[in-house]
């Protein structure tokens, strides 16, 4: 008799278990379809990094995705998992590459950072400082320390601020998180180099 019991509790136990588990794959799933309401949160969020701005908002990543320029930031955002830090709490400063300066990349080299995530990562980190830097701020320093770890290099020429020699050709564009850069070329740390 014992031998019964235990069996059908042990068999109890196992229904309450999986049960508990779809009911937590259900929440998930809802959790992440309520904080996905905006376009550019729509293409960038992936299932396990959840977004928490909301329609209308003005982040970093809703302002780079407005533009519609700069795709490939997103999507290489996207495959590294980096969203949430475009639309985080900040501050921040972005300097984002468009899809032209990408080109100038090469669809070679791209490739070949694209597969290697701890490439891929650096990469994108190299963009982003952990501050809000506006382009006067770039003009007046010498370097700028990356969340990858390096400083980019800032210079002036012809009066227009540049960083690693990328060009700042839409500078200054206000988000509820920090200030974004559009720039014309991809800066790349020198261990990715």
């Amino acid at each position: 008799m014992r031998i019964r019991t235990f069996g059908v509790v042990s068999l109890l136990a196992a229904v309450a278990l999986f049960t508990g588990a779809d009911s937590v794959q259900a929440k998930h799933s809802k959790k992440h379809s309520e904080k996905t309401n905006c376009s550019y949160h729509k293409v960038c969020c992936s299932s396990t990094t959840h977004c928490t701005t909301k329609s209308g908002a003005n982040d970093a990543g809703s302002v780079i995705f407005k533009k519609g320029n700069c795709k490939t930031e997103l999507e290489l955002m996207k495959k590294a998992g980096l969203c949430h830090v475009l639309c985080g709490k900040g501050p921040l400063t972005l300097f984002c590459p468009t899809d032209t300066a990408y080109a100038k990349l090469g669809k070679a080299r791209l490739a070949d950072i694209e597969k290697d995530p701890k490439k891929l990562t650096a990469l994108l980190k190299y963009h982003i400082l952990n501050r809000k830097v506006t382009a006067a701020d770039v003009q007046a320093k010498g370097s700028l320390c990356t969340s990858e770890g390096e400083s980019l290099m800032t210079n002036t020429n012809n009066g227009k601020s540049e960083v690693d020699g990328c060009l700042l050709i839409e500078p200054d564009l206000a988000c509820s998180n920090g200030v974004v850069h559009l720039i014309d070329d991809v800066p790349v740390p020198e261990r990715g180099k």
